[in-house]
């Protein structure tokens, strides 16, 4: 706090406090002097006219002719000052709070509000002075503000609430406690007086007041205190599950809505219950499990599948997910938004032809401004018939996406769609006609046309394309990390060492800089334990990302530290069994004289990808080793 008072809209304010209060009142004598008008707040002389336009001729009978620099006050003197401002003239002091206000300088204009409404006997003013305190995220001062706004009008159910709001806010549980209870018999009681009538039932204000306690298992015991913990009670258990939740107490949030679920066996309990358990398990295998049981008892309760088949998506189990918005359609079958999800989920089992059914019931049954996600169905159905090598489906699809000239997205897959067709001049002719309307979308552009002539063998003119670029935006890191990828695709070690090195001192806190300097090392066999120190960063930034663990492992495998490697080289594959992480295991293994174990590899890269002619080649080694 004393640093706001310190600070130079402060002090600005406090001169301007000092020459009002001079137009007004003569100062006392021996009292310091507050400021100099014809000085700006860091003591140089300026210009009087705003002043004297705005106080008057007589502002300037009041200036010193020797310049002063505005003292430094201490928070205590700025409100004795200010205290001292209000006695003296209430209202010039308010215009002061207020212009106080506008600079930044909440603290003053806080002060001079709460101590006008003590003086005045005005509530109206102390709730300005919360007001001002709360717009500047000052709890503390907006609660003293309250506290004056209740005294001097304790009818005012606002400003009661108020100051118990503040109260549990700041974790001053006892002290507010009492007025919790009142506040939530008297709620109580005007609902039963008057049923229905309130916009919330009493249990849901309190539900409310309850999150607002930041220590969150004070939150979750006061619940208790105040609403009791009758298992009978519904509406209380309900209550008790949500502050449980928010508490990170999911036992007993689980336990609460259960008590729920043994009265009232309705479906919404049951996907809360789910949910809960989800987040306590962090995964949602046992969530799932329950709530799939009470989904096969009951055929039309549509949240619970809407849940499964979310969970399914998020866990990539599409099969499962196709099975649950199946049922769904079939229980809603005009909720058309659906239709986009299944045919989402369809193109992940590369069922081409069910998505596109699927995608185009949603088109033509949504009107254009109402669709979602429509520029991803078209880049999607374009992705499964390119696939498929069916080019004309995918430009069809294409061009049907809105503006789609204008979107780079759509312009880049239509060029790969062409590169697709070896049309790589009409594919580069997209490309090249494409006028980027901002830094992202023209580094994205030149990144494409760089990888589209590495698709042609010409590497020159790759980095020549990513260097144009550079000389635009000298330290964009998409484009020096692309352009050591190209240096190093070129044998060009030096460059790729001088733009990752850049990338290192550009993005500091992003591990791919140091993950490929450091591969780049272990993968030429040079400088491998600073090869390791750049990679051990990079995993230090971003623990499971597999293609560090990759690069960790075969690091360490560079060294011969084997055990070291087999354990990184296993964690990369079991969170992404890539055909390079693959590669890398299977040396190891054959390394270490494993050979049955590096065949299992082996056959599920060859399922996975059949033309890999490093996959072959390394299964031939491991058979020449049987023989």
């Amino acid at each position: 706090m004393n640093g706001l008072i310190r600070n130079g809209k402060t002090r600005m304010a406090l001169a301007l406090v000092a020459i009002l209060a001079g137009c007004a009142t003569a100062p006392a004598p021996g009292e310091d002097q507050i400021a100099n008008p014809s000085q700006n707040m860091d003591g140089q002389p300026t210009s009087n006219s705003g002043i004297n336009e705005a106080v008057g001729p007589s502002a300037v009978l009041v200036q010193p002719i020797t310049p002063l620099p505005a003292p430094v006050l201490t928070e205590q003197q700025a409100e004795n000052r200010m205290r001292e401002m209000v006695r003296r003239d209430p209202l010039l002091a308010l215009m002061t709070a207020e212009v106080a206000s506008q600079r930044g300088d909440f603290v003053s204009a806080n002060i001079a509000y709460t101590e006008a409404a003590r003086s005045q006997k005005d509530p109206e003013l102390a709730k300005r002075a919360v007001e001002i305190s709360l717009n500047a995220g000052d709890v503390e001062r907006a609660l003293t503000s309250a506290k004056v706004w209740a005294e001097l009008n304790p009818q005012d159910a606002q400003a009661g609430r108020t100051v118990l709001l503040l109260l549990l806010s700041t974790n001053r549980i006892e002290e507010g406690y009492p007025s919790l209870e009142t506040t939530f018999k008297f709620l109580k009681d005007q609902e039963a007086a008057h049923p229905g009538m309130s916009e919330a039932s009493p249990l849901r204000i309190a539900l409310e007041m309850l999150m607002r306690i930041p220590d969150k298992e004070k939150s979750y015991a006061t619940g208790i205190r105040l609403l009791g913990n009758d298992v009978k009670e519904i509406e209380s258990q309900y209550i008790l599950s949500q502050l449980a939740e928010n508490s990170d107490l999911h036992d007993k949030a689980i336990e609460h809505i259960q008590n729920v679920i043994n009265v009232v066996p309705e479906e919404r309990y049951y996907v809360l219950q789910a949910q809960f358990m989800e987040r306590r398990d962090q995964n949602p295998v046992a969530a799932m499990a329950s709530l799939e049981e009470q989904a096969k008892r009951h055929p039309d309760w549509f949240s619970a599948r809407l849940y499964l088949a979310r969970m399914a998506t998020q866990a990539n189990s599409w099969a499962v997910a196709n099975k649950w918005f199946k049922e769904l359609l079939k229980l809603q079958p005009n909720n058309y938004p659906l239709y986009s999800s299944q045919g989402f989920v369809l193109a992940k089992l590369q069922d081409r032809a069910g998505a596109a059914e699927h995608f185009n019931v949603y088109l033509n049954k949504t009107k254009p401004e109402e669709r979602q996600n429509e520029i991803l169905i078209y880049l999607t159905m374009a992705e499964l018939s390119q696939a498929d090598k069916q080019y004309k489906e995918a430009i069809r699809w294409l061009e049907k996406a809105p503006n789609g000239v204008e979107n780079f997205d759509i312009q880049l897959k239509l060029s790969n769609v062409y590169k697709s067709q070896d049309k790589a001049a009409q594919a580069e002719k997209i490309l090249r006609r494409f006028k980027a309307q901002n830094e992202e979308d023209g580094v994205r552009k030149t990144i494409a046309l760089s990888q589209l002539q590495e698709s042609q063998k010409k590497g020159a003119e790759a980095a020549r394309e990513i260097d144009s670029a550079l000389a635009l935006y000298p330290d964009q890191p998409d484009l020096l990390y692309e352009r050591a990828m190209v240096a190093e695709r070129l044998k060009d070690l030096g460059n790729v060492e001088k733009y990752l090195t850049r990338l290192i001192e550009v993005k500091p806190e992003n591990p791919h800089g140091y993950n490929a300097l450091g591969y780049t090392w272990a993968e030429n066999n040079i400088r491998l334990n600073e090869a390791l120190e750049l990679i051990k960063k990079a995993n230090l930034l971003a623990p499971k990302d597999p293609f560090i663990l990759d690069s960790l492992g075969w690091v360490h495998y560079r060294l011969g530290n084997q055990a070291e490697a087999e354990k990184a080289l296993k964690a990369a594959y079991a969170i992404s069994p890539d055909e390079e992480i693959g590669l890398h295991l299977m040396e190891l293994l054959i390394a270490q004289g494993r050979t049955s174990d590096a065949q299992a590899i082996a056959e599920e890269l060859k399922r996975k990808f059949p033309s890999s002619v490093k996959v072959k080649e390394l299964s031939r080694k491991i058979s020449g080793n049987n023989l």
